[in-house]
């Protein structure tokens, strides 16, 4: 926050020197283009001071020095107003003001100095009203200039702020599959090698006794039977489930198929003893989003339904998938324990980032007999 306000500040010093010299720099362009107007083209006589009329660069630095007062007027008014933070209307009268204080101030030492004569006071009415639309115009060039410097600024940070954002996810995308490739080589190092090893094993043992000297007799026969049966369920189970499971980690079942099929693969994988009910609102298939938004969507349901059997004890699960408002929904809802309130996240922080990349968001909520794991994508 106080980083963001020093910013705040900055900006507006930054803004109000650049309207300070924009308006110095313009109005001094049109104060000696009036001073050289009045003394070569229209040829306005010479003031006089003490009844002797003053010489050409005598003139032409008092003309000049009233026009750069009344600029100068213009410059610091429009700096304290801050004009530039106002609405349009509001900026209007301010600027009219402004630039009405400053002709005035000019039109009196005109007056003062014997630039306009008294006797002919009209002349110089007459030049403040011509000086009223220039100094509107130096003002309005002015405002414009710092305008047109204040959406540069805003684009570049905008930019910087999108190559930020891009950055992470791009962080968040390799983390996440460093962590995948992690999930899969201990999974493979581990529990699958661990179970080869022991199936290999009894296999090797059951050859050793079938070539055996003695032969094998009707008992050591329906005992090794028996024995090769368990080795062919376990590998049945290894194909249907560690395998299938890991490969799903890599990349969902049935996810180029549309999201619902891929959340109903996911869902036929819970227990049997967990009842879970899916409905799904005006869900097309194949459905319109993109693969990493369909993925997205994939992993928080795997999230929801993992957390909620894991730290949730659920007793019934529910998935409700929705299409509506040019947005997809998925939303895991479990009914067991109560999370905690401010949970500390993992998994469900990358997955927020990444969602939140995409212009969704994730959310867990506390319910009264269980809790909602809720995320949200554009279509």
């Amino acid at each position: 926050m106080r980083g963001a306000q020093r910013e705040a500040a900055a900006d507006r010093v930054s803004d109000t020197r650049m309207l300070v010299l924009s308006v110095l720099l313009i109005g001094v362009f049109f104060a000696f283009g009036a001073t050289a107007q009045s003394m070569l083209v229209h040829g306005v006589p010479a003031p006089r001071i003490g009844g002797h009329a003053l010489g050409p660069v005598a003139e032409a630095s008092l003309r000049a020095s009233i026009n750069l007062v009344s600029v100068a007027i213009m410059a610091f008014g429009a700096a304290w107003t801050r004009i530039i933070d106002r609405p349009f209307w509001s900026a209007a009268a301010l600027a009219l003001l402004i630039v009405a204080t400053g002709v005035v101030a000019r039109a009196g030492l005109q007056l003062l100095f014997n630039v306009h004569p008294v006797a002919r006071a009209e002349e110089a009415l007459h030049d403040a009203l011509t000086a009223v639309p220039v100094g509107l115009a130096v003002l309005g060039i002015s405002v414009s200039i710092v305008g047109l410097s204040r959406r540069a600024r805003w684009a570049e940070r905008d930019r910087q702020a999108a190559a930020i954002r891009a950055a992470e996810a791009l962080d968040e995308l390799q983390q996440e599959e460093i962590r995948v490739r992690r999930e899969v080589a201990d999974t493979l190092h581990g529990t699958l090698q661990n179970r080869f090893v022991m199936l290999g094993a009894a296999l090797g043992e059951a050859g050793a006794r079938l070539e055996g000297e003695t032969g094998v007799g009707p008992a050591e026969a329906r005992e090794l039977a028996a024995r090769l049966k368990e080795v062919r369920a376990e590998l049945d189970e290894l194909r249907e489930r560690e395998l299938r499971a890991l490969s799903a980690s890599l990349y969902p079942e049935a996810l180029d198929r549309g999201l619902l099929p891929a959340a109903r693969a996911l869902v036929a994988r819970i227990p049997p003893s967990i009842p879970v009910r899916i409905s799904a609102d005006e869900i097309p298939v194949p459905d319109p989003l993109d693969r990493t938004s369909r993925l997205l969507l994939v992993r928080a349901i795997e999230e929801g339904v993992s957390n909620a059997l894991r730290h949730g004890e659920a007793s019934r699960l529910e998935l409700r998938l929705e299409a509506r408002d040019g947005r997809f929904l998925a939303e895991v809802r479990h009914l067991g324990v109560v999370p905690i309130e401010n949970p500390a996240l993992s998994g469900l922080a990358r997955l927020s980032n990444r969602i939140a990349d995409r212009g969704g968001e994730l959310e867990l909520e506390r319910e009264a007999d269980g809790g909602a794991l809720r995320a949200w994508l554009p279509a």
